[in-house]
């Protein structure tokens, strides 16, 4: 009697399982004819049903089923459009789920169109979220599940789409050590984005690990010597290391690169001279704001650039520690040192007025803290020099721009 009991139960059993089996062919079949509605709810049945839920097919099949779900969401004429607002998680966790139980990758090659679907949505969502709705913190979780999406399938180009966005994301939460993260793969990985390279100096110059910097610089020239932003890079990263003879052979390569275009020749003039600036080379400086000016005199940045360099170098001459008891005239020196240099910067610094003044509306809008900073170093100018009639109307125009 207990042997029938046994062979009874085995049979209902064989037929569950059966049936169960059954619900996973009639999601499949129902999903290539369209018919997504039956489709999903069969397919979640066996997805929660004990005989099947830890078949891989199962899952594979859900996959597919909350994709095609998702491409109807595209289509607002569409009456499958509200069917699984979800339907992106949902696929990604029965890719996940499907790749976790196929032991023997039957399902791999065809799963791994659901995480490549998946991934694509989202870097869609996060590109969203970043431009649209300033959501950094939800644009980087997009990206991060999008790199493990990816990672599944071996996409690294469109893996490295979601780094940069990860990267850009993190920028803006100012979490530089994500920034490192997602950066320095996308370096690995020889991109040719010039603001990876650049953000990932700037950062480490930040540090004061000069030894990052310079890996980036030559990971930079390395990748790509025909961007001259990555000969001047180098220039940046040898004047670091006090090797004023190399820095000047790749300022001068990046200037070779740009010699036919005399608009970018002209700006990475102003480049150079400014890193020669913050080096102390205030001659070498100069002589390349000149030459920038000597292509287009109507310029912001070589007339701004050669103003600051010469007002600043007056400031610290005035800023400059003299002992009470010097009896050299060494103060007296400093002071009238630092009155021809403020002469000197006035002419740059109103010709970088004119240049804002002459601009349309919009622009001299987007240009407001550039003509302030201008505006207040030749107030500083004409205060130092004592010309009060000059002074007056700078006062009253700050005044105005301030209200």
């Amino acid at each position: 009697m207990k042997k029938s009991i046994l062979t009874l139960a085995l049979v209902v059993l064989g037929f569950a399982a059966a049936a169960q089996t059954l619900e996973v062919q009639s999601a499949a079949q129902d999903m290539r004819k369209g018919y997504l509605t039956k489709a999903k709810a069969s397919i979640d049945k066996a997805c929660a049903n004990d005989q099947t839920k830890d078949d891989p097919k199962a899952w594979y099949y859900k996959g597919l089923i909350y994709c095609q779900i998702g491409q109807e969401t595209k289509n607002p004429k569409s009456k499958y459009k509200d069917l699984a607002p979800d339907w992106c998680e949902q696929a990604y966790e029965a890719a996940l789920k499907c790749k976790e139980l196929d032991k023997d990758n039957e399902y791999s090659e065809t799963n791994n169109t659901v995480f490549s679907y998946v991934g694509g949505e989202l870097c869609n969502r996060a590109t969203d979220a970043f431009n649209k709705d300033h959501d950094f913190e939800g644009c980087l979780k997009m990206c991060e599940d999008a790199i493990k999406a990816y990672g599944y399938t071996g996409d690294k180009k469109s893996a490295d789409f979601a780094y940069y966005l990860a990267g850009l994301a993190a920028s803006q939460l100012k979490q530089n050590d994500l920034v490192k993260k997602y950066f320095n793969v996308l370096m690995r990985r020889k991109t040719d984005k010039a603001n990876v390279y650049q953000t990932l100096f700037t950062m480490y110059r930040n540090d004061k690990n000069d030894a990052e910097a310079l890996k980036v610089a030559n990971n930079f020239y390395k990748n790509h010597p025909e961007d001259y932003n990555s000969a001047l890079m180098m220039s940046e990263a040898y004047l670091m290391s006090g090797d004023t003879e190399k820095s000047n052979e790749m300022i001068n390569a990046a200037l070779n690169q740009t010699k036919d275009n005399p608009q970018v020749y002209a700006k990475l003039l102003c480049a150079a001279a400014e890193m020669l600036s913050n080096n102390q080379d205030f001659d070498g400086a100069a002589a390349k704001y000149n030459e920038s000016l000597s292509i287009n005199g109507n310029q912001f940045e070589a007339n701004f650039g050669m103003g600051s360099m010469l007002y600043n170098r007056a400031v610290d001459k005035i800023n400059t520690e003299v002992p009470f008891d010097d009896e050299t005239g060494l103060q007296a020196k400093l002071e009238e040192e630092a009155k021809a240099l403020f002469g000197q910067a006035e002419s740059y610094m109103k010709a970088a007025v004119a240049f804002i003044d002459a601009l349309p509306a919009e622009q001299q809008e987007m240009q407001k803290a550039n003509l302030v900073h201008c505006l207040n170093a030749l107030k500083t100018i004409y205060a130092r020099l004592n010309r009060i009639d000059d002074l007056k109307p700078i006062n009253a125009r700050l005044q105005s721009l301030m209200q």
